[in-house]
């Protein structure tokens, strides 16, 4: 009779343990999709008032069509910057205070890496190393934007295309994307959308949305679309191709990454090789490289060409450009 009792207990205490769980999993789903809406809600405001800010004149149109116009003809290299910084999508920082960071890095470790290693020349080079940081950062966070960009693409397109089947406009087709996807794709085309109620022509706006994200099959997909308001076509079945063109690219990018992945480790090792060994003997006999240091040129000399080694490697990887 005990066993029974225990084996009662034993499945009552299971199925309790199991009806809370599919409860909390209720909860947590449900409070997961409304901190969702109320995320796509944010961001729809944020980018409405954006836009506000940016096109609240009657000359902003105007004034849009001619920077993207001066920035195509004649791109200095602060425009570069102010560029790259807006397509690696960090918000509250604007592109000064990361070149004042630079600078400011660049002289702390040149001051101490000179005084620690007696060394004016090794402390210039280590501050300049330490000052890359900062656009280093930032050059990561918009490659991660641009490759996270690029994975929404196709099914976007492919929703637009459905959208415009069903035969609403372009511009809803947009607001479609702003509302079903995450951010950043839905990001950008909200603030597009936003640009074009604020009274921006629909040339202007994708010509923005090309070059803040710097991919170039959004700028196949804006061409598409200005070509298709004056000649006209069948927009829905060239998204279609584009989806799947976008795809075979992915494809093939992911190909050349896993040919490349034995040349690559080798070289990273190569690379990292003499640092860490130098690391270690610096630990084991701390006097071991001390006359290497005489030789500043030549410690210097293999430090760029390594740098030269590495990124002459990642030109031959990329195939976009």
């Amino acid at each position: 009779m005990l066993i029974v009792y225990i084996t009662m207990a034993f499945f009552a205490g299971f199925a309790f343990i199991a009806a809370m769980n599919y409860f909390m999993i209720e909860v947590i789903e449900d409070r997961r999709k409304h901190q969702a809406t109320r995320m796509k809600e944010e961001i729809r405001l944020r980018n409405a008032e954006r836009a506000r800010i940016e096109f609240d004149s009657k000359e902003a149109q105007q004034k849009a069509v001619s920077q993207i116009a001066q920035y195509y003809e004649n791109p200095s290299l602060w425009a570069k910057w102010k560029l790259i910084v807006a397509q690696s999508g960090i918000v509250g920082v604007r592109p000064e205070a990361f070149v004042a960071m630079a600078a400011c890095v660049t002289l702390l470790v040149a001051a101490v890496s000179g005084f620690l290693l007696k060394s004016i020349s090794i402390g210039i080079l280590c501050g300049f190393g330490a000052g890359f940081l900062p656009f280093a950062f930032v050059l990561v966070k918009r490659k991660q934007r641009q490759q996270k960009l690029l994975s929404q693409l196709p099914d976007a397109y492919e929703m637009l295309a459905r959208v415009l089947r069903s035969g609403q406009t372009v511009s809803q087709a947009m607001r479609a994307i702003a509302d079903e996807f995450t951010s950043p794709l839905a990001e950008e085309f909200a603030y597009c959308w936003e640009q074009q109620n604020l009274g921006l022509t629909p040339e202007a706006s994708l010509k923005e949305l090309a070059k803040r994200t710097g991919l170039l099959e959004v700028k196949i997909f804006v061409v598409a679309l200005t070509i298709n308001s004056t000649a006209g076509g069948n927009l829905s079945q060239l998204l279609n191709k584009l989806s799947h063109v976008i795809r075979d690219r992915e494809k093939m990018r992911q190909k050349v990454m896993a040919l490349t992945a034995e040349g690559r480790m080798q070289a990273y090792m190569m690379i990292a090789l003499p640092i860490g060994l130098a690391g270690m003997l610096s630990v084991l006999s701390p006097t071991y490289l001390l006359p290497l240091l005489e030789f500043k040129p030549l410690i210097a000399g293999t430090v760029v060409w390594m740098g030269v080694g590495y990124f002459w490697m990642q030109r031959i990887i990329n195939f976009d450009q």
